[in-house]
């Protein structure tokens, strides 16, 4: 059975069941009702999937071939969609980081373009007032009183283009048409998200590690360790989603986010 042969290779390999709650953030629980193939006290299929794959991969065991003895058990067959999220993992951990850290090196080079070319705007300005000043001064010795009234009215209007470059320094906010999530993760955290009803994520992320995801209308995230991940929804910092160890289901679109389960 598969939870005999799961048990048989995690003793194998010395570890406890509290070894593979720390690494895989799975809850002893789930993982010691697995290896004894009570599954009513798992909280639903798709998380008990997961935790399979979780578990077996861990172990270094094919964990689509759990999966398939699990479903032997059940008399069922396996669903078309488990065969080819095994295959998309690996790249899609291994690719957004990279894509990470080339967007932040050309937001970094951006932001230093923008305050290079503040820095220069600002001293030009101030080289003009200046440059004003002093004009202003020059006529206010040579001048009679009469012309000192009109200094006067001329010396407000070298300052007052200070604030139009501030205002024109203000961009307006993104605007998004889509839903566009980036999620970091703080410690191991199983994880699956549908994009447009299309898996297009599933696995457990290295600590610290970040992962970007876009969707037209509408996805859908599924975390075993809510209290591990950080989420940025359309630009806008949503912190921790849930606590340690809460298996979380959350909805988002372009107009809310949601928990689901």
């Amino acid at each position: 059975m598969l939870g005999e042969i799961l048990q048989k290779e995690r003793e194998k390999q010395n570890l406890t069941i509290k070894d593979i709650e720390r690494d895989t953030s799975i809850r002893a629980l789930y993982i010691e009702s697995i290896e004894k193939a009570d599954y009513d006290v798992l909280p639903g299929e798709v998380y008990l999937k997961g935790f399979i794959k979780t578990y077996a991969n861990y172990l270094n065991l094919d964990g689509t071939e759990m999966l398939k003895k699990y479903y032997e058990e059940k008399n069922a067959a396996l669903p078309q969609e488990a065969i080819p999220v095994t295959e998309t993992v690996k790249p899609q951990i291994l690719k957004p980081p990279a894509s990470t850290k080339v967007e932040a090196a050309s937001n970094k080079n951006d932001f230093k373009e923008r305050v290079e070319k503040s820095r220069k705007t600002q001293q030009a300005l101030i080289g003009v007032v200046l440059a004003g000043l002093v004009v202003g001064g020059l006529y206010w010795g040579f001048s009679s009183d009469d012309s000192s009234e009109k200094t006067v009215t001329k010396a407000p209007a070298a300052t007052v283009a200070v604030p139009k470059v501030k205002e024109k320094a203000v961009t307006s906010e993104k605007k998004y048409e889509g839903v566009e999530l980036t999620a970091k993760f703080n410690g191991k955290c199983w994880t699956k998200v549908i994009a447009d009803d299309k898996t297009i994520y599933e696995g457990t992320p290295k600590d610290g590690e970040s992962l970007s995801w876009k969707a037209d209308k509408e996805m859908v995230m599924t975390v075993g360790n809510a209290g591990a991940v950080q989420v940025t929804y359309n630009g806008k910092s949503l912190g921790e989603i849930g606590k340690t160890g809460d298996v979380l289901t959350k909805k988002f679109t372009n107009q809310k986010e949601e928990t689901v389960e």
